[in-house]
């Protein structure tokens, strides 16, 4: 019973409408999505997705049968999500998994067993169960890594009092871009022209709408141009569940450091934190 609740849970929380981000103030920046409001002070947040790489940072490198994705973890920021992504990755728990969901250029989503997003024999409880972190240092640009938030712990009281728990598990998700209007762009800034998250979700993209919402624990430093074949690939199934028409699988994740990650080939696409335009384009096998 748990396990059949649990995909129920991960069908409906995909069920997420693109609204955008409204900055309330010129310092604060307020979120709101299903009656759910986080206030940030802009003037304490560090984009570190915009950054550098270290040769020490951990870093995480998506083999799809697409190719591959390299992307720098944060686990001072998100250290249960990074955790448990670790463990999962260097136990095998990804290898040959399915892309089963993803939004036409906006994300996609993977690391389940079955094409479905089901789990099945592979639930565990304590990889299942990770609760939720927000970090006001870490947004959903494009190329954004996500935990897919999967259950809450909800009761009237809990919701009255704000007190409600929502967790992570396994599957994740890669944000790519919903397209940025001059109203959105406007609607974004507010009455702070020098809103510096703002201004990264114009030059980067992303999906301004999951900020706040959900962990964001890693950022795409390589491999662009597959996380947009991907996003781009052909779907099917209903209009708030589309799935790829042709199966896309991970072949691994594996856990490295960035500078010992394999190198990627330079093809002139855009990266976060990137002085040089670097992306993989690993053939699949």
């Amino acid at each position: 019973m748990k396990r059949a609740t649990t995909g129920r849970i991960l069908k409906i929380g995909l069920l997420i409408s693109l609204i955008s981000a409204t900055v309330c103030t010129s310092l604060y920046a307020c979120m709101s999505m299903n009656g759910y409001t986080s206030t940030v002070d802009l003037s304490k947040v560090d984009l570190v997705q915009l950054e550098e790489p270290e040769p020490e940072d951990p870093v995480a490198v998506i083999r799809t049968s697409m190719g591959d994705i390299s992307v720098r973890l944060f686990p001072e920021e998100a250290p249960n999500a990074v955790k448990n992504f670790e463990e999962l990755a260097n136990a095998g728990f990804y290898d040959d998994t399915y892309v089963f969901q993803l939004e036409p250029k906006v994300y996609f989503a993977a690391g389940s067993k079955t094409p479905d997003g089901e789990l099945g024999d592979a639930y565990q409880e304590e990889h299942e169960s990770i609760e939720r972190e927000i970090s006001d240092n870490l947004w959903p640009f494009r190329g954004a890594l996500c935990a897919l938030t999967t259950k809450s712990d909800t009761g009237f009281w809990k919701m009255f009092l704000d007190k409600v728990k929502y967790y992570n598990g396994s599957r994740f998700i890669l944000v790519d871009s919903i397209e940025f209007t001059d109203d959105l762009i406007k609607e974004m800034y507010g009455d702070n022209p020098d809103n510096k998250v703002a201004r990264a979700f114009e030059q980067l993209g992303g999906v301004p709408n999951y900020s706040q919402q959900m962990t964001v624990f890693g950022q795409t430093y390589a491999g662009f141009d597959v996380l947009d074949a991907i996003t781009e690939a052909a779907t099917t199934g209903e209009e708030n569940h589309k799935t790829p028409a042709e199966e896309i699988r991970i072949r691994t994740v594996e856990i490295t450091t960035y500078e010992k990650a394999p190198a990627p080939v330079t093809t002139g696409t855009d990266a976060p934190g990137s002085t040089t335009a670097t992306t993989t384009t690993t053939a699949a096998e």
